[in-house]
């Protein structure tokens, strides 16, 4: 047991001495009677003087217990671990540094009340005036704000910040505000200054559980205050809004929707999706504990960026702010795939011509429009022509000059899909040159060569990863659908040291590379090496699926769900159409205020125009115009993390977490160590023995 106020305890020691002083100076003194009678009054008498000897006593006690109560409730005990000492009571300076969630958890109500009321009057207490103390105080969410930037003793001005916070859109990083906090009590108060540091939390496990407090200086005094309420609220969340392949125009495409159950029953949940004018209503089973996907087939006419939104109809929690979620879809035309090829259109059967009607297998009146596929020579292939189409496809393409490999690679940087048929000599100095051009993003795993001796002949495939893209297609048949096929010609390849080999995904008998798709910034670029004219795979019926997974795949990479996390950093590229950045504004949501922080810059790199914010802005749509045309659209989110309201235990944090040093935790659960509220229960003891001596002399008649 430890005290608050230990002074209050020999002051009620030497305040106890009174009632004893006032009953011996208002003992009765004899009194001598001149009466005839004396033997009767003497044995009133003697009955009186028992009666009030037992008054007496009893008042006595009740007096001295009612007076030893009030001292122990002046010294504040406690049960449990000993919170640390005030400022007041340590000869050295003191350094006190307090940290106050406001993240988006702590908007949550448990019984009616948020939890940020009720972090507000502990973390002023801790901010209360103690000579020799200076204080700071830290508003933590995504980004630590300090009030000032070193500990100060202007505590007045730091208890007027605790009443104006207010919790924001945003998820804690907890390791950014220790940082914050070990450098500021580190370099204040000198070597023998005691430094404190008090947080005050909900301690939400998913930011806490990778907290490290050694970050701060070892000497320091840990006070953690938790204000999650003694049971965790049930709280539903939409944590993700995503369509789950490239948008096209009047073209059905499903839109999945991840929703949180963050509470111990399983329950359905109806949700509405607005998109412009349109809105559909999806209803489904929300799996306790977790998130569930929610699918919906939505249609839109117009192409472009459209925006909408994700909202519950009948849920009622702890955090209403995450029941609504925004997002921004772009609406494609039909793909455009631009075929680079020096074959002629009349050489059939060709291998480019193979690749065409693969691309393209619906012929006119089948029911829906041809994807349209430009074929053209390489040399004569006009820039505008190379970055309008959505796919660049490459086969027998000759050699490439360095301008339209730098506009390749370029392309492939902003999010561009290359497919590229390698059967030629002049194929493997493209790809060297390509990797060349495109630098440090464009890591190939494997190096392509012209073949040495006889023609690659006969090959067929060794090693397939039937379960990734473009495999998958074929499901538990790809073995008896692939095993057939022949491959002629291509590239000879060597294994390059340190390479992801994860990117290779089908591989011939002769261990030579079949099938390369890697990541390339933010677009993909695939390698098919075989000569199709010389196989049979344009005869099977591997084909057209195959190169419909492939083409899909490359197209999937086109940005069509931008989303940021609010107060998070921000850094996006825009589309290829948003070039130049001169006459671009940022457009931010009505909701948005003058306080919510900067937009962002827009500036131009070589790859294309950055949208680059030090912080994405609360949660809506931020658009991207030029005039009245929206070039891009980015949703901003409460990030997903937020809405599971789950805490971490006491023990990891004082254990696990602590890094070496001494942490005390107390907390508002009855599981957790025991709050400071023994000295209630003196106060109502006192109150008591008050009470009973009234009802003593009550019933004395005294």
């Amino acid at each position: 047991m430890s005290f608050l106020h230990f002074w209050a305890i020999p002051a009620g020691l030497a305040t106890l001495s009174v009632p004893f002083i006032v009953h011996w100076l208002t003992k009765p003194r004899p009194v001598r009677l001149s009466l005839s009678t004396v033997r009767f009054v003497q044995d009133i008498v003697a009955q009186r003087r028992a009666v009030n000897r037992l008054r007496d006593w009893l008042i006595l006690l009740l007096r001295a217990a009612a007076i030893a109560l009030f001292a122990l409730v002046l010294a504040r005990p406690s049960i449990g671990d000993k919170l640390p000492a005030a400022a007041g009571g340590s000869a050295a300076p003191t350094v006190k540094v307090v940290v106050l969630d406001v993240s988006q958890s702590l908007a949550a109500t448990s019984n009616g009340i948020q939890a940020l009321e009720r972090a507000r009057p502990i973390a002023s207490r801790h901010l209360g005036y103690q000579a020799d103390t200076s204080w700071n105080l830290i508003l933590a969410a995504a980004v630590p704000q300090p009030i000032f930037e070193r500990p100060s003793s202007n505590y007045s001005t730091l208890l007027g910040e605790v009443t104006r916070a207010r919790p924001l859109p945003q998820r804690l990083n907890v390791q950014a505000a220790l940082h914050a906090a070990g450098e500021m009590l580190a370099a204040a108060g000198g070597d023998k200054a005691r430094r404190e540091l008090v947080v005050v939390s909900d301690f939400q496990r998913t930011n806490w559980a990778t907290a490290d407090f050694s970050v701060l200086p070892r000497e320091t005094v840990i006070q953690l205050e938790s204000v999650a309420p003694a049971e965790t609220p049930a709280n539903f969340a939409i944590v993700r809004v995503a369509p789950q392949q490239r948008i096209e125009r009047a073209r059905p495409f499903r839109l999945e929707v991840d929703v949180g159950n963050y509470s111990p029953t399983p329950r359905q949940v109806t949700l509405e999706i607005a998109i412009g004018k349109e809105s559909q209503r999806l209803t489904g089973a929300a799996t306790a504990g977790g998130r569930s996907t929610l699918v919906a087939e939505i249609s839109l006419p117009a192409e472009g960026w459209q925006v909408g939104e994700a909202r519950f109809l009948d849920v009622d929690d702890a955090l209403p702010a995450d029941n609504v979620r925004s997002f921004a879809l772009e609406v494609h035309p039909q793909p455009q795939f631009l075929l680079l090829t020096k074959q002629s259109i009349e050489s059939r059967p060709s291998s480019s011509y193979f690749l065409e009607r693969a691309i393209s297998p619906e012929l006119p009146g089948e029911g829906r429009a041809v994807e349209k596929v430009t074929r053209i020579d390489p040399s004569r292939a006009a820039r505008e022509a190379i970055s309008s189409a959505d796919v660049l496809v490459l086969d027998h393409p000759g050699k490439l000059s360095d301008e339209n490999l730098q506009l390749i690679a370029s392309l492939l940087h902003r999010g561009r899909g290359v497919l590229y048929v390698a059967a030629e000599p002049a194929d493997a100095t493209n790809l060297k040159l390509l990797s060349r051009a495109a630098g440090s993003g464009l890591q190939l795993p494997v190096e392509y060569s012209p073949p040495v001796g006889p023609g690659r002949k006969d090959l067929f495939l060794a090693e397939v990863k039937s379960r990734q893209a473009p495999f998958t297609v074929f499901g538990d048949e790809a073995q008896a659908i692939l095993t057939p096929v022949r491959f002629s010609g291509g590239l000879a390849t060597r294994r390059v040291a340190d390479a992801l080999l994860d990117d290779v995904l089908a591989t011939y008998n002769d261990q030579t590379a079949c099938l390369v798709v890697t990541a390339c910034g933010a677009g993909t670029l695939a390698i098919l090496n075989v000569d199709l004219g010389s196989s049979n795979l344009p005869s099977s019926p591997a084909f057209v699926p195959l190169v419909g997974e492939l083409t899909g795949l490359l197209l999937g990479q086109t940005r069509s769900a931008e989303t940021a996390a609010s107060g998070e950093p921000l850094a996006v590229y825009l589309p290829a159409a948003a070039s130049p950045v001169s006459g671009l504004k940022i457009i931010p949501p009505e909701s948005a205020t003058k306080e919510s922080g900067t937009l962002g810059d827009l500036h131009e790199e070589a790859v294309g125009v950055m949208w680059q914010a030090s912080a994405a802005g609360p949660p809506g749509i931020y658009q991207v115009r030029r005039e009245t045309q929206t070039i891009f659209a980015l949703a901003s989110a409460i990030p997903p993390e937020e809405a599971d309201l789950v805490t971490l235990a006491s023990d990891v944090m004082t254990d696990r977490l602590s890094g070496g040093r001494d942490v005390k935790f107390r907390s508002l659960r009855k599981d957790e160590d025991p709050r400071d509220n023994l000295w209630s229960w003196l106060a109502v003891a006192c109150l008591g023995c008050v009470l009973a001596e009234v009802l003593s002399l009550k019933v004395f008649k005294s």
